[in-house]
């Protein structure tokens, strides 16, 4: 007699990270910094090689890859940008990294203080296929932790040249 099982996979939650920086910079000066869609490089200390493949920047639809310093890539398209607010929302299309259905948004803020805060939100999920899920959830979102951190590190000394 035939039987009707179905296998059984555990989903993929939505996994969120969100980080942010104060700066001396005035709010324009850390904007200028992030806002080229095709000049991640010169911001990200783990990136290099960036190319605008389609478009342009500060245009929706844009789309950059770039190289990750020690081996990896990333393709991804610009989905909005608003110049008068100092934000822009991406999605990565397609990488290397060991993760999917990335999305984010990076953001300049005045500072409460003076100055300026860069935030940097995203949700995405570990890779399909996991075979360990609850791992790579975990080393998911440390690549992302990581990846958002690094980069915001190296934010001062990018906006005070």
């Amino acid at each position: 007699m035939p039987t009707n099982i179905q296998a059984v996979t555990p989903e993929r939650p939505v996994l969120r990270y969100a980080s942010r920086i104060a700066l001396d910079a005035e709010p324009q000066r850390a904007w200028d910094a992030i806002k080229d869609f095709d000049g991640i490089h010169l911001w990200h200390p783990a990136t290099e090689a960036t190319v605008l493949l389609v478009g342009e920047n500060g245009k929706p639809l844009a789309v950059r890859e770039f190289q990750v310093k020690g081996g990896g890539f990333v393709i991804s398209e610009l989905l909005a940008y608003d110049e008068a607010r100092r934000w822009y929302r991406y999605r990565i299309v397609k990488t290397s990294l060991p993760l999917s259905n990335y999305v984010a948004e990076m953001w300049v803020e005045p500072g409460e203080a003076g100055g300026s805060a860069v935030l940097w939100s995203g949700e995405f999920q570990r890779p399909a296929g996991s075979a360990q899920p609850a791992e790579a959830d975990r080393a998911t979102a440390a690549l992302v932790r990581d990846v958002f951190e690094g980069g915001l590190a190296n934010l001062p000394a990018v906006t005070a040249r």
